[in-house]
Parts: structure tokens; sequence; C-alpha cells
């Protein structure tokens, strides 16, 4: 990277790590993703062991997630604690309305229940989004968004930073490949996670298993190692439930 382009990252970097000065401690909702990552990482520069990055584990969140999100931490140097809830008793999120995210959000800011509580929301995150109407109407501070950071601004400081999740792609609960007005229930969700993790032994460098009542769509980029025939046979075989479902590949770029 040029010297002038390292410096001007450098400056944005401190912009966010200034945010940071005026706390004591400070919490962080933790994904393990590149926009945590980096809020995390700027809290753990300034505040050291007063920063704790904070995972809420659940049937929404697929163990490989939770696992990757361990490890991040790790790299940084945070701690990291995890925090299990029950989302799925919930009504209003088990019921998968088009409120769902907002309903989630909610809960799990208050099963974190930390305060100073920190996100990684950005610029370009919309603002008409359920998901973050809870955040802003629950106190939760947004770093990245105050800094001005918006998706190229992060990727930039997170490779200047050498973030393990710099090159990561974007990911989201397990809920969302469930069609909305579907109810969630934990068989649903599991078979959606053994889905992906099959794709992922595969060779896929990301995988989306989307399904409602009579299909499966499964989204995916690079080639696998497997042609899709013999991989949609193993699924089957794997869950039985899938003989009965219309399955379909959609490579993506």
């Amino acid at each position: 990277m040029p010297i002038k382009n390292s410096i001007i990252i450098q400056e944005q970097y401190n912009k966010l790590l200034d945010l940071f000065r005026s706390h004591k401690k400070g919490f962080i909702a933790f994904s393990g993703g590149i926009d945590s990552s980096l809020v995390a990482k700027a809290a753990f520069d300034v505040l050291g062991d007063n920063a704790v990055a904070i995972t809420v584990d659940s049937d929404l969140v697929a163990k490989r997630d939770l696992n990757y999100a361990h490890k991040s931490a790790a790299s940084i140097g945070i701690t990291h604690k995890v925090i299990r809830a029950d989302l799925l008793n919930i009504t209003d999120i088990a019921e998968n309305s088009p409120l769902r995210c907002y309903h989630c959000k909610k809960n799990i800011i208050k099963s974190i229940n930390l305060f100073p509580l920190f996100d990684g929301s950005h610029i370009d995150d919309s603002d008409s989004r359920p998901g973050m109407k809870a955040i802003k109407g629950a106190g939760v501070i947004s770093p990245l968004a105050l800094a001005g950071f918006g998706k190229e601004m992060i990727g930039q400081v997170a490779k200047f930073l050498n973030l393990m999740s710099a090159d990561r792609p974007s990911n989201s609960c397990l809920a969302t490949r469930i069609s909305t007005c579907q109810p969630l229930t934990a068989t649903k969700l599991s078979m959606v996670e053994v889905i992906e993790d099959i794709m992922f032994k595969a060779g896929v460098s990301w995988c989306r298993a989307r399904m409602d009542e009579l299909s499966l769509t499964i989204e995916y980029g690079s080639n696998p190692l497997l042609p899709e025939i013999e991989i949609a046979n193993k699924l089957i075989i794997t869950i039985p439930e899938l003989s009965s479902m219309r399955v379909r590949f959609l490579r993506r770029a």
C-alpha cells in the first residue's frame, strides 16, 4: 500500500479510536464479521482489558459462525464472552414476520444488558431497516457510523490492520434463510445449518440455503469440489426430508 494511502487510512482509524477515549469501558455486540471486528479492534486498542466482545448464541446462529467469532476475538486479543438466548421462545421472533429483525435485535440487546454497548452499524446501513430502529431505540452506540465509515472505508481499514475478518464474505443469521411469515423452528434452522455446512465442506467460498415449505434454493460462490448432482444426493441422504422438496443450485459471483 502506498505511504500516502497508509497515512490517510491511519487518520481515518484515529477518528474511530477517538470515539472510545471518553469511555472507561465498552461492550461490543460481536459477530466476528468485518464490521464488529473493526469496532472491537478500536475498542481494544483504546480500552484494553476494559473492552469486552459479547456474542449472543441462539438457534439462529450457526455453530461455525460462533466458532469463527471465538477465533476472530482471539486474533484481536479482546476478551470474548458468549451469552445464550432462547430467541425462538419469543413469539414475535418465531412468527418470522417482516418485523422479526426488530424484535430479534431488541431482545439481543436485552440479553446483553451491558452498557455502553457498541455495534458495527455504519453509514451504508439503511435507517429504515427494522433492526436499525431497534438499535437506535435502545441507546446503542454505532462508532463506525459516527466516524463516517461506510463499507468501502471499513474494508480498507480492516485490511490495513490485517484483521482476520477483512476478506470474509458478509453473513447473516440462519433466520434470513427462511421465507418471511413462515414460522421459525429449531428443526428448520438446523436443516439450513447442515445444508450450508455440507456446501462449505464441498469447497464453496460462501453459501445461503434459502428454504420455504416446498423448495430449497442453494446460492453459493466459487466452484465446489463435487458436481452439484453429487452434492444433492449427499444432502438427501443426510436430510431425507429434502427428497420431497424442489432443490436447485444457483451459483453467484
